[in-house]
């Protein structure tokens, strides 16, 4: 599993990224025509631009390199001496290609001052990325975090315009663009570990509640802040915590957020009761068809409970989740919201 950010610390300790194979350098009209038919062939490509920087305000400059790398060529592209012709147009509309960059729309629309085109088979590596919770942007992180290992940006403020190019830049530029095909092939590699939407916004909750919890040895203060930060996240209709009164053989309404909830619920009734007894998370995809049911408010359609334990393994309180639409909960919510309901263990 890829971790979701990385020091900078980290990533100097790493060891530098090899650009395998050959760099070609193409300016003429002869040499586009054997680069486009080896690219042509191909059904993945690192890509990359370079644009002369601009120190003051004023007019933008247009690309002046494109990158265009497998892992064993890479073709640097000088697009003021070539411009963009009909062969390298093709393969930037070709849906059946794959070209992985990173903040690829910045660099289609440098492109396309040159010449119109409808792009296509275009993988942006910062949206890929998100699929596996990486939250880092930069091509330097990213291969740091997939790859394991680190691009120098040495050459990056320099003059792309100038011709010809010094072997530090042309490095350089062949380098980004490999190091965005390797990072879409391994990322392609383990697919399986892609993230949803909804697993990363349960790892986000995790993430906060640790923070929020991490010196703050109350646990009225701990619910109210979990609770918030459940309802922000997801939007769930109702959200809060009932705690175990041992004396009185009930739950106690807790820390919520949401409609006004059952004051107390008695041991082995309803849902959280329920749970109470059978010390497990109670996932009920419709509660008009669970027994004995409390109907705090009928707009609760579907209700998951999870027990909070102490280090004892005695349960000291429920965290109680209504959604007003059917079947919202299942295995992947009761995974996650045990795993937070522990981090109160540390503080019982």
């Amino acid at each position: 599993m890829y971790v979701s950010t990385i020091d900078n610390s980290v990533l100097e300790s790493l060891p530098r990224v090899e650009l395998r194979g050959q760099i070609n350098l193409v300016t003429t009209k002869h040499q586009v025509q054997k680069a486009a038919e080896y690219l042509s062939q191909q059904k993945i490509l690192g890509f990359d631009t370079e644009t002369k920087p601009r120190f003051s305000s004023g007019k933008m400059h247009m690309p002046a390199l494109l990158q265009l790398s497998t892992d064993t060529r890479s073709y640097l592209i000088h697009l003021k001496k070539t411009g963009l012709p009909g062969e390298l147009l093709s393969i930037l509309s070709n849906p059946d290609i794959i070209k992985a960059g990173a903040a690829v729309r910045d660099d289609i629309l440098g492109l396309q001052r040159y010449a119109s085109f409808d792009p296509a088979g275009f993988v942006d590596l910062q949206e890929l990325a998100q699929e596996y919770g990486i939250i880092e942007k930069s091509v330097k992180k990213l291969s740091a975090i997939v790859l394991g290992k680190k691009v120098s940006k040495s050459q990056q403020i320099t003059n792309w315009e100038a011709f010809p190019l010094s072997d530090a830049q042309a490095r350089y530029a062949a380098t980004d663009a490999y190091v965005c095909y390797c990072i879409y092939r391994e990322l392609m590699e383990h697919s399986e570990e892609k993230k949803s939407p909804r697993q990363r916004m349960y790892e986000e909750v995790l993430a906060g509640a640790t923070a929020l919890m991490q010196d703050e040895p109350d646990i009225v203060a701990n619910m109210a802040n979990v609770s918030a930060l459940i309802k922000d996240v997801f939007k769930f209709w109702w959200v809060g915590f009932y705690r175990v009164d041992n004396a009185s053989r009930e739950l106690v309404l807790g820390p919520f957020q949401g409609p006004i909830a059952c004051t107390r619920i008695s041991y082995g009734r309803g849902v959280c009761g329920t749970s109470w007894k059978n010390r497990k998370t109670i996932i009920v995809p419709d509660v008009e068809k669970f027994s004995g049911h409390i109907a705090c408010s009928s707009r609760s359609r579907s209700e998951i409970v999870v027990p909070l334990f102490d280090r004892q393994e005695t349960v000291r309180a429920l965290l109680d989740i209504d959604s007003d639409k059917l079947n919202t909960f299942d295995q992947m919510d009761r995974k996650y919201l045990e795993e937070l309901a522990g981090l109160f263990k540390n503080i019982y």
